[in-house]
């Protein structure tokens, strides 16, 4: 992604397109420079493979978590996955899925979703960047939008795979004892 700025002075002058000598050319920072920005700063341990993937690891209220971002140049966008260990075994499989949409119905951002493939269950998030690029603030709020939601849905996961409960159980279940927790 490309942005252009005034040679006299750090002011955005947005994406125009113009050969004046009073202007250059500069790449917008990877957003994933961000984040691994905000993890150092949170003193998040994490792995940077790659100039498109990083992952974060966070030890969540409940079980360690695994923060997969992936920045696509070609799209301008930034995706986050945290993938929930275990596999969901075939029996429970119908039962999850009403957890999942269930558990949707109360997020305004990111979703939950299930990799038949690999019969997993993950949170997901996609950020547009177009034209923009991701401050701290925002990386901060991404890693804590996720964590949350995640801390919220995992106990609600375990009642369903290894208590044997119905979603609107387990999800009441819950909520219960993080309203206890308080």
């Amino acid at each position: 992604m490309i942005r252009i700025v005034e040679k006299s002075g750090d002011r955005h002058m947005g994406q125009r397109a113009t050969k004046d000598p009073a202007y250059d050319f500069v790449e917008n920072p990877n957003p994933l420079d961000i984040i691994e920005q905000t993890a150092e700063n949170q003193r998040f341990p994490y792995e940077r493979n790659a100039d498109c993937e990083l992952i974060l690891l966070s030890g969540g209220k409940w079980t360690d978590q695994r923060l997969c971002f992936t920045f696509l140049p070609d799209c301008e966008a930034l995706q986050l996955m945290l993938i929930f260990e275990p596999r969901v075994p075939e029996r429970h499989i119908e039962e999850v899925l009403r957890l999942i949409a269930r558990m949707n119905a109360n997020n305004w951002l990111g979703h939950f979703d299930y990799l038949s493939d690999e019969q997993l269950v993950l949170f997901r998030y996609g950020m547009p960047l177009r034209d923009s690029d991701l401050t701290v603030a925002q990386s901060t709020d991404l890693i804590e939008l996720a964590l949350e939601a995640c801390d919220s849905f995992f106990p609600a996961l375990q009642y369903v795979l290894w208590g044997g409960m119905k979603a609107d159980d387990a999800v009441s279940a819950s909520l219960f004892e993080t309203a206890g927790e308080a």
